[in-house]
């Protein structure tokens, strides 16, 4: 009898919702997004769980290997005092295949003081992986920029 009635209470007592799926495209966006921010804000320390290891970068006429590569510069930004006063994800367009995912779109930059004051804009594509635990971190990125003649250099 006591263990009929543990069934039935078993049966009756209320399950947690489970949370609808989250579309892998819209997990993949949101990285890009937190991306954006960490980026906006010269936030390096953002970035830094979002951004793979052995991340590359391509952009204009520079290319940088690592993580570490990558997250420097905006730190360098950040510490010469340089502000990004605008940066916009335009035409953003994602796709998914499987644990890997591309993301292309415009992007417009805009910041004031430090080295790189002024504003860029251009083309990028973005590679994802997703990890094992779930979360979608960013392998590589190419941006179309012109490129900028080094001092010294014949244009």
């Amino acid at each position: 009898m006591v263990a009929l009635l543990l069934l039935l209470a078993t049966l009756q007592a209320p399950t947690p919702e489970t949370p609808p799926e989250v579309p892998p495209e819209a997990q993949v966006l949101q990285t890009l997004e937190e991306l954006r921010k960490g980026e906006m804000f010269l936030d390096a320390d953002h970035l830094e769980p979002l951004v793979a290891y052995s991340m590359t970068l391509v952009e204009g006429c520079r290319r940088l290997s690592g993580r570490a590569a990558f997250l420097e510069p905006l730190r360098s930004l950040r510490e010469a005092g340089a502000v990004v006063t605008r940066l916009l994800f335009q035409e953003v367009n994602a796709r998914v295949y499987g644990a890997s995912a591309v993301v292309t779109y415009r992007f417009v930059r805009q910041v004031k003081g430090g080295p790189e004051a002024g504003k860029s804009e251009g083309f990028s594509t973005d590679v994802f992986e997703k990890r094992e635990d779930g979360v979608w971190i960013l392998v590589h990125r190419h941006r179309v920029t012109p490129c900028r003649p080094h001092p010294g250099s014949a244009p």
